[in-house]
């Protein structure tokens, strides 16, 4: 077996210029939310296929760990694109920002769905408004996915 070569020797010694910093955490929005739909999508599957409660729960702390990623890959886009614009093809410019967009959005939906889930109390009319909550992050998540899936087709290098 070859040896692997190290981080050092693959990536330049250089930082990335200030122009393709924008594009680059873009770009690793697309990776991370390309991530986070996959993974909701396999508990999905997994939840269909009846498995043992040990294997959903490790499902669960890693759409729970990828969301946390998926937060803080927002947040780097807010940073870095605040003031600099993604890039200068306004097609993919739209596409990133779609793509964030959506991205705040599932992450605030997920979150409602989540304080709902954790207040929920037997009786009146709790169950619904949680089945309403927890539509309306699965459309985020879709939404989110479509946003990605557009910011991927503009650049296909982002595809893991």
């Amino acid at each position: 077996m070859a040896p692997s070569r190290s981080a050092a020797a693959v990536l330049p010694n250089e930082s990335p210029s200030a122009d393709l910093a924008p594009l680059l955490c873009s770009d690793a929005l697309a990776r991370t939310a390309f991530e986070t739909c996959r993974q909701h999508e396999r508990v999905s599957r997994l939840i269909a296929l009846g498995v043992s409660s040990n294997e959903l729960q490790a499902a669960h702390a890693m759409v729970d760990t990828i969301d946390l990623a998926l937060a803080e890959a927002v947040r780097d886009f807010e940073k870095k694109c605040a003031k600099v614009p993604v890039a200068d093809v306004a097609e993919v410019r739209q596409a990133a920002n779609s793509m964030w967009l959506s991205a705040r959005e599932y992450l605030r939906r997920h979150s409602i769905a989540e304080r709902a889930s954790r207040q929920i109390t037997q009786g009146d009319d709790t169950l619904g408004d949680l089945h309403f909550e927890y539509e309306l992050e699965a459309s985020a998540l879709l939404a989110l996915k479509q946003a990605t899936n557009s910011y991927q087709k503009l650049r296909p290098d982002t595809r893991s």
